[in-house]
C-alpha cells in the first residue's frame, strides 16, 4: 500500500481514505513520506477511535490504532485539530 509516500505537498482540502476488508488493529509507518500528517482511525461505526500526529521520514515508529478500525484517514499534520475534530466524532461517508 503507498499511501501518501513521495508527495511534497498535499492540499488543506485533501486526503487519503483507506478502507479495509474487516475492522482490526490497524498499524500505518512514514516510510518515504516527506510531509507531517495526522491520522485518524475509524470504527465501523464511523466513530473516530483514535488520532495520531505522524513525523515525516520516521521508519522507526508505528502508529497503531487504540482500538480496531474498518477506515483510515490521513490528512495534513494538525487539520483535525484546526477543524475541531476529536476522539469519539463520527465521521459520515
Amino acid at each position: 500500500m503507498r499511501g501518501l509516500m513521495f508527495r511534497e505537498q498535499l492540499p488543506e482540502d485533501q486526503g487519503m481514505l483507506f478502507v479495509f476488508e474487516m475492522s482490526r488493529i490497524q498499524s500505518f509507518w512514514m516510510r518515504n513520506t516527506f510531509i507531517p500528517l495526522d491520522i485518524a482511525f475509524i470504527a465501523s461505526d464511523g466513530k473516530i477511535v483514535d488520532i495520531q500526529h505522524m513525523a515525516p521520514l520516521d521508519e522507526s515508529k508505528s502508529y497503531i490504532s487504540a482500538a480496531p478500525a474498518l477506515y483510515v484517514l490521513e490528512v495534513n499534520a494538525g487539520w483535525f485539530e484546526r477543524h475541531g475534530v476529536k476522539v469519539g466524532a463520527m465521521v459520515r461517508f
